[in-house]
């Protein structure tokens, strides 16, 4: 039966529900639940937008090109992802003879992922008084807080790497030193061209204020066109600098393509609580909005028996250099 209140019709289909999850003179509110998961799904489609808009224009660590795509196994807390070696030297052949031919190295490897949640209360005064704008930015904070803790957990897992070269006289000669020793163990470079760096703002400036004939560039002024990684602040001798302070001042990570893998957002999950959904808020006084999902990063190693020998049997990519100097 419908109620008029305010010359307002209640318990309709259009207004079942709008008044803050109250029921009015017999009214059932029938349409409340359905407007909850409604609004629930707006809420996690404008959390996957913003996770996908940030991955892409702000993420630092996880950069396209940068890494595999690891799938997470359902039911586990595992992560598998398939890795290919690089081919081995040419060989010489005779007029008529073929090469003897050699097994494609690779490899399905696992590595262990943990599960990360977050939950945001909203009052239901601020609900009340601006629900669209409210959740507008309240997705775009719970987006960033999922990157954010994808970023650390990839970041976390850099701690092994090709072995360093030892300290120089500045920081400029101690990451010309590395990137020596990328190219000896024939690390690939990008597409584009150089290796890639994860430098902290300090050390960064350590090369900026380098007056000798090094040849630092800012980004800016590159006249080759060259795609700009999120965060790219400059280049120079093969090494193109992206600054950020989720590596720690006086360490700098160098890398080649597809270095590690991780375990994306796809296993993400966005949920909302509305107010007055369990006997804790009896007076329907706020609503819970929160993700929950399964990450995990590993670096690239393979076993040295399945490469053909070499400076780098185990296709490491990456090295993390103690930017410490003799001077």
């Amino acid at each position: 039966m419908a109620t008029t209140i305010g010359g307002v019709t209640t318990g309709s289909d259009v207004y079942a529900g709008t008044l803050a999850g109250t029921t009015v003179a017999g009214t059932g509110g029938v349409a409340f639940s359905t407007l909850n998961a409604q609004m629930a799904a707006v809420i996690t489609n404008l959390v996957k937008k913003e996770v996908v808009d940030i991955l892409r224009e702000k993420a630092v660590i996880l950069q396209e090109g940068s890494y595999i795509k690891a799938s997470h196994v359902p039911g586990t807390l595992k992560f598998v992802y398939t890795a290919f070696a690089d081919l081995g030297d040419a060989e010489d052949v005779a007029e008529g003879v073929p090469p003897v031919s050699v097994p494609l190295a690779w490899d399905t490897m696992e590595f262990t992922g943990t599960q990360k949640a977050k939950i945001v209360a909203v009052s239901d005064l601020a609900e009340l008084l601006n629900p669209h704008g409210l959740y507008s930015k309240g997705a775009e904070k719970i987006a960033w807080n999922m990157v954010d803790t994808m970023e650390k957990v990839a970041i976390a897992a850099f701690s092994g790497g090709l072995t360093p070269a030892a300290a120089q006289a500045t920081v400029a000669e101690n990451l010309i030193a590395q990137r020596l020793v990328m190219k000896t163990a024939l690390v690939p470079e990008f597409p584009e061209g150089g290796y890639k760096v994860f430098i902290n703002p300090t050390d960064l400036a350590a090369v900026q204020a380098d007056t000798s004939s090094l040849g630092y560039q800012e980004s800016i002024k590159y006249k080759d066109y060259m795609p700009l990684a999120n965060g790219e602040v400059g280049r120079f001798r093969g090494l193109r600098f992206i600054e950020t302070t989720r590596v720690t001042a006086g360490d700098a990570v160098l890398f080649g393509p597809e270095f590690f893998a991780w375990g994306d957002y796809q296993t993400a999950q966005v949920y909302r609580v509305a107010a007055g959904g369990d006997h804790a808020d009896p007076l329907a006084q706020r609503s819970l909005v929160g993700w929950k999902g399964m990450f995990g990063a590993t670096d690239i190693e393979f076993p040295a028996t399945n490469i053909t020998a070499g400076p780098n049997p185990e296709q490491i990519r990456y090295l993390v250099a103690d930017l410490a100097t003799t001077a």
